[in-house]
C-alpha cells in the first residue's frame, strides 16, 4: 500500500506505522496501522472526497479495511478516545452460522449501493481454527478426565512457564513446550502421545481433530452475539443511510435476529437533536430579552419570524451550491438566530423612536428604513465578502468550513432582504399598536 501511494503523482511522502511502540502512551493493536500521506505543493486539497476516493483506489488491498481522514479528524478522535466508523451495520443473533449467512446477504446488498465503497464484511475473512473434541467414552475407559487432557494439550501446544529470568528492568519467561508445535499438521498432532493411567495413547484415539472456518472475531453487545459490516460513504451520511436502509429493507430475518445501524449515524442523530434543542433555547432566550426591550410580546414575535425565514435562506444557499449539510452547517444555522435579529432590532428601535417624536407609523417606518438602509447594506456586504472565499472553497482547508460559510452567507443575505422589506410590512400590519 505504501509503495502504491508513493508512486502516485499527487503524493510527496508516505509514512507507515503498524501497531504501536512499547514505550508510548498511544496504543494500537498489531493488526492495525496508520499511513500518513503528505501531498505535493499545488495539489488541490479542497475536493477531499475526490482525493480520498482516488487514494483509496490506489491503495486498495483485499482483506484490508481502509478509513481515510484528515489530521484534524485524527486529533479530535484521539482527544475523544476514538471516533466511530463513518458507516457501520451490526447484525445481532445467537447462532454463528446464521449470523454469517445474514452478514453475507447484507454485504452483498450494500455493494449495490452507489454511495458506499469498500464494503468490509468482517466475516468475509474467516480464520481457520483447530477444534479438538474429546471422546467421552474413550476417556472413561482410559480413566482420563477432560481436565487432564486439557492440561496435557496446554503443555503440548502452549507450553508451561518454568522460571523467570531478569532482563534489565523487565524479565524473560523460561517455558517448556513441544518443539515446533505451531507447525504440526493434523496427522502429526494426532500422533502426539497422551499419558493415561493405562499407558501412552495417541491424541487421535482420545479426541477428534478437525479444522473449521470461524469468524475472525465475534463481538458481543449487551450480551448478544454480533457481526459488523463496515463501509466508506461517498456522499452525505443521511442520504447514504437512507439508501442502505432501502437496500436491506426486504431482507427476511429469522426470529431473534435484528440489524442495527451504527457508526457516525447515531452520533449524527444525537448532534441534530442537540442542535435543535440549542436553537429552541436560543429562540426562547432571545424572546425574553426582546420582550424586556420592547415591553411586550407582539414585536418580539414579529422579529423572531426572521429566524426561520433566515434558515430558509441558508437552506436555499445549500441547495444552490450543492454543499451538503454537515456539523459546521448546523452551527451556521444556530448562528443565524442572532444574525437575523440584528438589523430588525435596530430598525424597529428607530421606528419606535420616530413615533415618539410624533410621526405616523408609515412615516416612521419610511424614515427608519431610509436611515438604516445604508448600514444594513454595508454590514451585509462585509459579511458576504468575508464568507465568500470559504463558501466557494478557495484556499487550503476551506472544505470542512464550507457548509458553515454557505449557510451564514445565504442566511445573512436573506435576512437583510427581510429586514428592509418584510419586517416593515409586518410592523405596519400588526406591530404599530404594540
Amino acid at each position: 500500500m505504501s509503495a502504491s501511494l508513493q508512486a502516485d503523482p499527487a503524493v510527496a511522502h508516505v509514512f507507515a506505522r503498524t501497531g504501536s511502540a512499547e514505550d508510548t502512551a498511544y496504543t494500537e493493536q498489531s493488526f492495525a496501522g496508520e499511513i500518513q500521506i503528505v501531498l505535493k505543493p499545488g495539489v488541490n486539497a479542497n475536493s477531499l472526497d475526490q482525493l480520498s476516493a482516488h487514494l483509496r483506489d490506489v491503495a486498495r488491498q483485499p482483506g484490508v479495511v481502509q478509513s481515510i481522514g484528515t489530521p484534524t479528524i485524527e486529533r479530535v478522535g484521539e482527544s475523544l478516545s476514538g471516533l466511530p466508523q463513518p458507516f457501520e451495520i451490526t447484525v445481532f443473533g445467537n447462532r454463528i452460522d446464521t449470523l454469517r449467512l445474514l452478514s453475507d446477504s447484507v454485504a452483498a446488498r450494500l455493494r449495490k449501493v452507489p454511495a458506499l465503497a469498500d464494503v468490509f464484511n468482517d466475516d468475509a475473512y474467516p480464520v481457520t481454527q483447530l477444534q479438538i473434541s474429546p471422546r467421552p467414552q474413550v476417556l472413561r475407559s482410559l480413566q482420563l478426565t477432560p481436565a487432564d487432557l486439557g492440561n496435557q494439550l496446554n503443555l503440548l501446544l502452549s507450553g508451561r512457564v518454568l522460571a523467570s529470568m531478569p532482563d534489565g528492568a523487565s524479565h524473560l519467561d523460561l517455558y517448556l513446550r513441544q518443539a515446533d508445535a505451531a507447525y504440526l499438521d493434523i496427522s502429526q498432532l494426532g500422533r502426539e502421545p497422551i499419558s493415561t493411567p493405562q499407558g501412552l495413547v495417541p491424541l487421535s484415539h482420545v479426541a477428534t481433530l478437525q479444522l473449521q472456518a470461524q469468524p475472525n472475531q465475534i463481538e458481543h453487545f449487551g450480551g448478544e452475539r454480533a457481526l459488523t459490516i463496515m463501509a466508506t460513504p461517498l456522499g452525505p451520511l443521511g442520504s447514504t443511510i437512507a439508501d442502505a436502509k432501502a437496500a436491506v429493507r426486504d431482507l427476511q430475518l429469522p426470529a431473534g435476529y435484528r440489524i442495527a445501524f451504527g457508526g457516525m449515524y447515531p452520533e449524527l442523530i444525537h448532534t441534530a437533536e442537540a442542535m435543535g434543542l440549542a436553537v429552541l433555547v436560543a429562540l426562547f432566550l432571545a424572546l425574553g430579552i426582546l420582550a424586556l426591550q420592547f415591553g411586550g410580546l407582539r414585536l418580539p414575535l414579529i422579529l423572531l419570524l426572521q429566524a426561520p425565514l433566515a434558515f430558509t435562506g441558508g437552506a436555499l444557499a445549500l441547495a444552490i451550491s450543492g454543499v451538503g449539510l454537515n456539523a459546521t452547517g448546523l452551527i451556521g444555522l444556530l448562528t443565524l438566530v442572532g444574525l437575523s435579529l440584528n438589523h430588525g432590532i435596530v430598525l424597529l428601535t428607530y421606528v419606535r423612536a420616530h413615533e415618539k417624536q410624533g410621526m405616523t407609523p408609515p412615516d416612521a417606518v419610511r424614515r427608519a428604513v431610509h436611515e438604516r438602509l445604508r448600514p444594513i447594506v454595508l454590514t451585509t456586504l462585509t459579511a458576504v465578502l468575508g464568507m465568500l472565499p470559504t463558501a466557494l472553497g478557495f484556499g487550503a482547508g476551506a472544505a470542512p468550513e464550507q457548509g458553515l460559510a454557505v449557510v451564514v452567507l445565504g442566511g445573512v443575505l436573506w435576512s437583510a432582504l427581510l429586514s428592509t422589506n418584510l419586517l416593515p410590512a409586518l410592523y405596519l400590519r400588526w406591530g404599530h399598536a404594540a
